[in-house]
Formats: C-alpha cells, sequence, structure tokens
C-alpha cells in the first residue's frame, strides 16, 4: 500500500471514529449534547482536529441521518422475497412501524430532525432517504400494475401510504399514543386493516 492509500485509508478511519462517537453521544445523551467538542473528548482528540474531517456538527448530523436510513433500508428490502406485492406492501408497513419504534433515536434523524434536510437543501447532497421512497413508489407501481390498488398514481399511493406510517410511528415513539408494548402489533394490524380496506381492491 502506497503513502497516498495509506493516507486515505487513515482518513477514513478517523472520520468513521469521529461518527461513531457522535452516534454514540446522540443515543445516549440526544441532538442537543452533539457538540463539536463532546465528540473530540470522547475520542480524545482537539475540538479543532474534527474540522479536518467535517464542515460542522451539520454535516456530521447529515451523515449520522444516512446511517440511519442505510440501516432502514437494508430492512425495507427484506420484503422482497415476498411473490405478491400487496401482501409486500403490508408486511413493509408492519417492518417500517415495527422498525421505527424499536430505533426510535435512528427515526427522529431520520424523519424529525431538521439539521439533515437543511444540509440536503445547502449542499445538494446524496439523500438515501430518496432511495427509500423510490423502493415504496416501485412496489406501489407492482401493485397497480397486478390490479391490486384502487389508486393508479404510484406516487400518491406512496404518499398516502407512507403518511399514514409515519404518523401511527411518530405518535408511538412520542407516546402520543399509550398502549402496553405487546398490544403494538395488533393496533397495527387493527389500522392497516382499515387502510387496506380503504385502498386495496
Amino acid at each position: 500500500m502506497g503513502i497516498a492509500e495509506r493516507k486515505e485509508r487513515d482518513k477514513l478511519s478517523m472520520r468513521q471514529a469521529v461518527l461513531d462517537a457522535a452516534m454514540e453521544l446522540y443515543h445516549e445523551k440526544g441532538i442537543e449534547a452533539l457538540t463539536l467538542r463532546a465528540v473530540a473528548e470522547r475520542i480524545e482528540f482537539s475540538p479543532a482536529t474534527i474540522y479536518l474531517y467535517f464542515k460542522d456538527k451539520d454535516e456530521i448530523v447529515f451523515h449520522l441521518y444516512s446511517m440511519a436510513f442505510a440501516k432502514f433500508y437494508q430492512k425495507q428490502l427484506e420484503v422482497n422475497s415476498i411473490a405478491d406485492p400487496l401482501e409486500r406492501l403490508r408486511q413493509g408497513c408492519r417492518d417500517y412501524i415495527e422498525w421505527g419504534v424499536q430505533n426510535p433515536k435512528l427515526y427522529d434523524l431520520m424523519f424529525i430532525l431538521e439539521v439533515p434536510m437543511n444540509v440536503i437543501a445547502e449542499e445538494n447532497c446524496q439523500d438515501i432517504g430518496k432511495t427509500s421512497f423510490a423502493e415504496l413508489q416501485n412496489l406501489m407501481v407492482e401493485c397497480i400494475a397486478a390490479d391490486k390498488l384502487k389508486i393508479k398514481d404510484p406516487e400518491l399511493a406512496a404518499i398516502m401510504c407512507w403518511n399514514m406510517i409515519h404518523g401511527i410511528t411518530s405518535l408511538l415513539i412520542k407516546k402520543r399514543i399509550v398502549i402496553p408494548h405487546e398490544a403494538v402489533p395488533q393496533m397495527t394490524n387493527a389500522v392497516l386493516d382499515t387502510f387496506f380496506v380503504l385502498v386495496a381492491k
């Protein structure tokens, strides 16, 4: 390995160390406690060193957002082994809600916090969230092609479905619906039953 390759490897390793420390802090203490100084202290750097790898805190938060979405996207793809597109959609909705409830901090990064969206808008960064939404929209295309849905616009169908599951997930995470954890699957199925009665053929 040449000097240039070694330097690039070391740079990537240090960037990842910063991100790992930032993610730990975020999980432990929340976004308010996620400062460059706190990250630097955790990995025994000087705060100025962080600027060699990241522009500012917002850029770090954007990368945490991307890490969270990458984990979710892998879960999202697991339903692709289901042949029937409508059943794939239904299971995907269940998985979405379950994943969000089990990973509330990551869900906040993905769908609640404004910072990642601000960075994407200002820096024109690649947004894995759009890749995830495209996967949902493509599934709607399959459902419509198989004559499984009353809605004929796949983008509208995807937005409607996402609004529904995001609403449920957010209400559960923020404890606006207070039910025992073991009752969440039953409530989720009841809501999905009603939704699919309205939209499915």
